[in-house]
């Protein structure tokens, strides 16, 4: 007998986890370490002062940047004061008033390269392991520390090309990981990649699994669990299924007759074949005797083996 079944699949991939912001910090300039202000796994505002190298010689250009405005302002509001007067030539008043921007510009470059030795946090997250205390000498290549915001966590893993159709975003998953095997985090699809990848005919997909509690970390193997849904097709017995020159086929019977029906097989669930064909839900199928039918023969239906 024939019955209606629907072509759902259960996807096991394998993913990878990364936290929703994740940053590995190098220093802006060379220099050595003179403070370090975090433990790892701390907590820490956007903003914080992770790190500072000696600034000594920095402050200072600084400071002298910072005395050569005051003196430049104060000798070009003297000359505009003589503006109109003919005591200073017009040439001398731009001249101050060029040197001035000059000034502030010098200064705005010392501060810069104050600022420049001080590492802080890019956003709200969790500290990692230092790769460097005081009175090291780091470079612009030296990796400092990580920083993770893991309270969410991006989870990255590939789908068959074939199942593409059926992956969007906002759709329910569930993930398992080995540190924690009875447990089952749930999350959601929030991105699929525009490109298959030519070479392994998978596409890239994107997940969000919420980590208010903080057990997962960055890193970590999740085993991803995928309800696909499927359209609804004729389901029937394996044995049913026949091939001939014209290719696959059943054996239907109407009004006591065999009738050959073209069936394409979409998939096989548990001994039965999920088929696109013009035959219908409820109709009956032959599955023993099939080598001794031919179409239009009188048939008598002595067991159901639906």
């Amino acid at each position: 007998m024939s019955t209606e079944g629907s072509d759902n699949v259960a996807l096991n991939v394998i993913g990878s986890g990364v936290a929703r912001q994740s940053v590995t910090l190098y220093p802006a300039v060379a220099g050595e370490v003179a403070q370090v202000n975090f433990r790892t796994g701390q907590n820490v505002k956007a903003g914080h002062v992770l790190f500072r190298l000696t600034d000594r010689s920095q402050k200072l250009a600084a400071d002298l940047a910072a005395a050569r405005v005051d003196a430049a302002q104060a000798l070009a509001r003297r000359y505009e004061g003589t503006r109109g007067t003919g005591a200073v030539p017009e040439s001398v008043v731009d001249e101050a008033r060029a040197t001035l921007r000059a000034a502030q510009i010098e200064r705005e470059q010392a501060l810069e390269a104050v600022a420049d030795r001080v590492v802080r946090a890019p956003f709200d997250g969790v500290m990692g392991l230092a790769n460097v205390e005081v009175g090291d000498r780091v470079t612009t290549d030296t990796a400092l520390v990580t920083l993770d915001d893991r309270r969410a966590l991006r989870l990255d893993f590939e789908v068959p090309e074939a199942y593409l159709s059926r992956v969007a975003a906002r759709q329910p998953l569930s993930a398992i990981n080995p540190a924690y095997p009875a447990r089952t985090f749930e999350g959601e699809i929030t991105e699929v990649d525009s490109r298959v990848d030519p070479v392994t005919r998978n596409v890239r997909v994107r997940a969000t699994l919420p980590n208010s509690d903080d057990v997962l970390r960055s890193g970590m193997s999740f085993q991803v669990q995928l309800q696909l849904s499927g359209q609804t097709h004729v389901s029937v017995p394996e044995l049913a299924l026949q091939w001939g020159r014209d290719g696959s086929f059943v054996w239907a019977v109407r009004d006591g007759n065999s009738v050959q029906v073209m069936a394409r097989p979409v998939r096989r669930i548990a001994g039965r074949v999920l088929i696109d064909s013009e035959l219908k839900v409820g109709e009956t199928v032959v599955i023993e005797g099939v080598q001794r039918l031919r179409a239009n023969r009188p048939v008598r239906v002595i067991g159901n083996g639906s």
